[in-house]
């Protein structure tokens, strides 16, 4: 009898070595908070899982000691949900995390100065990766201070504004193991900065210098770093031909450029720079010069070309029939918004580049079915399709698309003329994972049902105003797909809760956008915070039935919740402060709420410690006690005030078709 009492004692996890326990907390990364029920279980799992634990993204400022006591080994420190970030706090990182920290993000904070920083990058000697983009106050002595991280590999510093050549020169000097550096919208920073860089770190693989006022003076260093393989030059309006023209230094390791929205380089300033870069596989010459005949020939000598991106850029025919012509077999091109794309240069480049594997033709409004039926014939092996209003495509060449390209993985029809027999044979695409159909205003739930039920694959499906679309389509789609993420059936307005019961049985479901659906109430709302408790993001704007019913569910349910649109609902002061247990929620907006008042909504404004971005009514900003406002405002939250109804963006569209006759 005692023996079979001791037997009866020993729990079988205690029989399994840590790295087994450790391999089956890999596997819970489905949901966050699974791996919070599994330390919950009993003392040797809670310690078990603060071992396993390397990676923290913590809600809360104030709660930063107490986490990172708890999870002793924690690599990865990524604070871009903690607004307010002091000193002190880096100093408790510093203290707590000095031997492990290997990777921290302060892209979202602010509040901290360089002693902060400085007590970090001395304190923590292993840290290889600091992202402090938006640090807008940061000055030289910041960049002084980020220069004592001696094993920096890796460093974005996009919109430090105030940062200068000296404070780049620190980081050039004390840095010398940097592989990436972003400098975008460092306006402070010309030439001498990049030049430091160039020349003292000479492991650098990746450079962003995104709008800054640099010359061709600094251009020679960079091509001279015989590692570089993505150089980023987007809005550097200083470099112009004869800056590229100047250029002796060839750079074989590049890979990546980006020359988007650099005006001042035509043809001759391209070919000059083609002849240093001759490895280049991918270009991106976005919003610049026309594509003529000649800059197309100018490129013709990169002969490692694998994708190249023209949008917003006006496309001569000559141009686009010239890059047909390009010895090199073409695996990506964008053509989003580029005047000039017609059937005839479109179709010619599909037939000679059979390798495309993702096209970008968004609101090229001039092409028809020929330009598809040319695309679906020669680029058969296509995983990525973005046809944005292609307006003057009729019906019947969609079909053309799931017959001849079934490989795709994302396909954007927004806005188009596709009807049910185009939706049917698009079905075939099995492995079909992003599926855009806003604005289709001839696709119908028979169309629907045949992506439900063969389009397992389907992670994110747009309807927005697909007004034919009814409940029994969204039925087809929840129970068909079940790995879904993301769905759009904003202005269906025949929509009712049967939809939401269906969608329910999502449990991945992580972004939920229904506004303008006059039908759904609260009982819905409560199905989806009860069966989908990955939900991340929730738009219910327009949802006049919708009240404090449907916010109890959400807030015992959805933990996760980060974002949230109420704006035109029925929500009164006790469901808004109820969604202040919520401890991710982040982001509000609040608009033309008639069951608030003033008190209510500080009393759930205050509740809310999380809270980092709010957006009011005009009205309410004098309603509201102005140290309240304060205070929140310390602590990290932005307000949005407005004054009139918002517009939806999407709708322009047809707002337009109605106002004219």
């Amino acid at each position: 009898m005692k023996k079979q009492r001791c037997s009866e004692k020993i729990n079988l996890f205690d029989l399994l070595s840590e790295e087994i326990v450790f391999i089956i907390l890999d596997c819970l990364n489905t949901n966050p908070f699974d791996k919070k029920s599994f330390s919950l279980v009993c003392k040797s799992f809670y310690i078990t899982e603060s071992k396993h634990r390397k990676k923290l993204k913590p809600l809360r400022q104030e709660h930063l000691p107490a986490v990172l006591i708890r999870y002793s080994n924690t690599t990865h420190l990524d604070l871009s949900l903690c607004p307010r970030i002091n000193d002190h706090s880096l100093f408790a990182i510093s203290k707590i995390t000095s031997f492990t920290l290997q990777s921290i993000d302060l892209s979202r904070s602010w509040g901290f100065s360089s002693s902060g920083l400085l007590s970090l990058t001395l304190s923590c000697k292993n840290l290889k990766e600091i992202d402090i983009s938006n640090a807008v106050s940061l000055k030289d002595a910041g960049a002084a201070a980020l220069a004592e991280a001696k094993n920096l590999e890796k460093l974005w510093m996009g919109r430090c504004k105030m940062v200068t050549d000296m404070g780049v020169g620190c980081i050039a000097v004390g840095c010398k193991n940097l592989k990436l550096i972003s400098l975008k919208w460092c306006l402070g920073v010309g030439d001498l900065g990049v030049g430091l860089i160039a020349v003292k770190c000479k492991e650098i693989r990746s450079l962003d210098l995104s709008y800054l006022p640099i010359t061709n003076k600094c251009l020679p260093s960079i091509l001279k770093l015989q590692h570089l393989e993505d150089l980023i030059l987007e809005g550097c309006f200083g470099i112009d031909d004869c800056s590229l023209a100047a250029l002796k230094h060839r750079c074989k390791s590049l890979k990546v450029l980006d020359m988007s929205s650099c005006q001042n380089i035509s043809h001759l300033g391209l070919s000059s720079l083609t002849s240093s870069i001759g490895g280049l596989q991918q270009l991106t010459l976005a919003h610049g010069s026309p594509v003529t005949l000649s800059i197309a020939n100018g490129l013709k000598k990169l002969s490692m070309l694998q994708s190249i991106k023209l949008d917003g850029s006006v496309v001569t025919r000559a141009g686009l029939k010239a890059i047909g012509d390009w010895c090199v077999s073409l695996k990506e091109l964008s053509l989003s918004k580029c005047d000039g794309v017609t059937d005839e240069g479109l179709s010619y480049v599909a037939t000679k580049h059979r390798d495309l594997r993702k096209l970008d033709i968004t609101c090229c409004r001039k092409i028809s079915d020929v330009s598809i039926t040319h695309v679906t014939s020669s680029c058969t092996g296509l995983t990525s399709l973005r046809m944005e209003s292609c307006t003057l495509v009729p019906r019947e060449a969609f079909v053309l698309i799931g017959q001849r390209c079934r490989f795709l993985e994302e396909l954007d029809l927004t806005d188009n003329e596709i009807d049910d027999e185009g939706l049917k044979s698009i079905s075939r695409c099995s492995k079909l994972s992003v599926l855009k159909l806003g604005i289709c205003l001839n696709i119908t739930d028979g169309g629907l049902a045949h992506v439900g039920m063969c389009c397992s694959k389907l992670k994110e499906l747009d309807l927005y105003r697909c007004v034919g679309i009814m409940d029994s389509g969204i039925l087809t789609i929840a129970c068909g797909c079940p790995d879904l993420e993301m769905i759009n059936i904003a202005y269906l307005k025949d929509i009712t809760d049967s939809s939401l019961l269906s969608l329910s049985k999502c449990s991945r479901l992580n972004t939920f956008e229904s506004r303008g659906c006059p039908l759904i109430t609260s009982l819905g709302l409560a199905a989806i915070a009860v069966g989908c408790k990955q939900l991340i993001k929730l738009d219910i704007k327009w949802c006049h039935n919708i009240n404090d019913v449907g916010m109890l569910p959400l807030a015992h349910f959805s933990q996760n919740l980060r974002q949230i649109n109420l704006s035109y609902t029925s929500v009164t002061d006790v469901g808004l402060l109820s969604l202040a247990s919520i401890s991710c929620l982040q982001n509000m907006t609040i608009l033309h709420v008639k069951g608030l008042s003033p008190n209510g909504l500080a009393a759930a404004l205050l509740a809310c410690g999380g809270i980092t971005k709010v957006k009011l009514q005009a009205a309410f900003k004098q309603l509201l006690p102005q140290p309240l406002i304060d205070h929140l405002q310390a602590r990290g939250c932005v307000f949005q005030w407005r004054n009139k109804a918002e517009l939806d963006p999407k709708s322009w569209k047809l707002l337009l078709e109605d106002t004219v006759p």
